[in-house]
């Protein structure tokens, strides 16, 4: 059976992508900081464990909100444009 080929994502395909992965990312890394103040006994371990995740939030979080307003942005273009 022979492979087909994939057809390159549209740039807004791409940017949906994007913004998919990190916004799981953000969610994923705040879970994290209430899960390890609800369940991990205060401490240093703790402490740094939550500093890590909040680290990794705020790029995440940053880029998921880069990448909501890319797309509104572009949905908003080709509204207008029609």
């Amino acid at each position: 059976m022979p492979k087909s080929k994939r057809q390159p994502l549209s740039t807004e395909a791409q940017t949906f992508k994007r913004f998919l992965i990190s916004a799981i990312s953000f969610v994923a890394c705040m879970s994290s900081i209430v899960y390890l103040n609800l369940l991990v006994t205060p401490s240093e371990i703790q402490e740094a464990a939550a500093l890590i995740s909040l680290a990794l939030a705020v790029p995440s979080g940053s880029f998921a909100l880069y990448c909501y307003i890319k797309l509104m942005l572009t949905r908003f273009n080709h509204f207008f444009k029609r």
